[in-house]
């Protein structure tokens, strides 16, 4: 058929395996001739890595070739030509090799009755390509902004910060001259600017962390880490974030780590960024839900797992939302972009782990839960896991 034809050829390849198959009983070099004869060709065929170098050998010949996936659970090979005669070969079964061995029943037919349909069903398969071309690169174009846009947000909110900071250091030491309602009113701004271009700092880190789990390059960095300085200084970064502000509301931590354990400090094996910002993300949320009383930082270790939790006397959750929670811009808060707890729920998978939240007993407050393997002697991560969530470690 291939060689018979004079104008146009349509192909469907279903799986690799039939790439390969038609590959070993010279398919593919019949096709670089009906090239040379002046005929249009079209394929449909699914795609990977390994297939992609024969399927390009085509692309470079003058063959227009499109990634699909697999149309249908019953798979089957369709091949038209000059929409005249139609041939659709089923495969009985994809993982044999041999040609003859995979396929079953085939229907050959001249009738016109019967090849225009199967030409309909080629050309919605094709029109299909295209919008998930389209989507692919608008989805391309997106993730090359936010990166952009990620990193230029960065650049100047750093000078502002720092800025802001050694403002504050010298009105501090002009306090004297001063006087205490202007150097209280300025040392209120400073801290201010602080606060917000650190808002804004996060929003950004968030909004490149997004970025990458969506693309899937969104890595692990695993080391031994001291686990309780790892939650003092989140919880140092909340207080210095929130400076000036809940001057009733306390954060309190008790560890549990280094119980029954004959040594100085307690280390656990994980991306000591990754999991500080999940910490920085909890910690954070009770303050900015809670007026006054006591966060309740704990951490410890049960059942072969390292659990750390968050409790607060706070406003809890909105009863809209909860469903959702950890899910891309579930917010209601002022000020709130729902990025934390849906990065969180990403780091701490990615760790083998998990998080979940509970009401509190006394019936105000929640308390959020992290928990991940216990494993002092290796990498305490599932890679499993990390496959499925595409987050890779190193």
């Amino acid at each position: 058929m291939i060689r018979t034809s004079t104008s146009e050829i349509l192909l469907v390849f279903p799986t690799v395996n039939a790439v390969q198959r038609e590959h070993a009983i010279g398919v593919m070099d019949e096709l670089k001739n009906a090239v040379l004869r002046g005929v249009k060709i079209r394929i449909l065929s699914a795609e990977d890595d390994y297939i992609k170098g024969r399927l390009d050998i085509l692309r470079a010949s003058g063959v227009v070739v499109r990634r699909i996936e697999t149309p249908t659970e019953s798979k089957f090979k369709m091949l038209i030509v000059d929409r005249k005669t139609s041939l659709i070969v089923e495969t009985k079964d994809d993982s044999k090799a041999q040609f003859r061995d995979a396929v079953g029943l085939g229907i050959l037919s001249h009738s016109s009755a019967t090849v225009m349909p199967s030409v309909t069903i080629f050309e919605s398969f094709w029109r299909e390509t295209d919008l998930y071309e389209k989507a692919r690169e608008s989805d391309k174009i997106k993730d090359e902004f936010v990166n952009i846009a990620a990193h230029e947000l960065r650049n100047p909110i750093m000078p502002i910060i720092s800025g802001a900071e050694l403002l504050n250091d010298k009105i501090g030491l002009h306090k004297d001259q001063l006087g205490d309602a202007l150097y209280n009113e300025l040392s209120s701004e400073s801290r201010l600017i602080v606060r917000n271009a650190m808002r804004l700092l996060k929003l950004s880190e968030d909004v490149l962390q997004v970025s990458r789990i969506d693309s899937g390059t969104f890595d692990l960095r695993l080391e031994a880490v001291d686990l309780d300085s790892l939650i003092r200084n989140a919880i140092v970064d909340v207080e210095k974030s929130h400076s000036g502000q809940k001057s009733n509301l306390m954060i309190v931590f008790a560890s549990d780590l280094d119980k029954n354990r004959q040594r100085s400090s307690f280390k656990a094996h994980c991306d000591p960024a990754k999991i500080g910002q999940t910490l920085f993300n909890l910690i954070d949320n009770a303050f900015r839900f809670t007026e006054e009383g006591q966060i309740l930082v704990g951490a410890g270790i049960y059942d072969d797992e390292i659990i750390i939790h968050v409790r607060d006397p706070g406003q809890g959750i909105d009863p809209e939302i909860r469903s959702r929670l950890f899910e891309k811009f579930a917010s209601k808060s002022n000020g709130g972009t729902g990025l934390g707890l849906y990065l969180s729920k990403k780091i701490m998978e990615a760790h083998g782990g998990r998080i979940w939240v509970e009401d509190n007993r006394s019936g105000s407050g929640t308390t959020f839960y992290i928990a991940f393997p216990l494993d002092l002697e290796h990498d305490a991560v599932d890679r499993k896991n990390i496959m499925q969530s595409g987050v890779r470690a190193k």
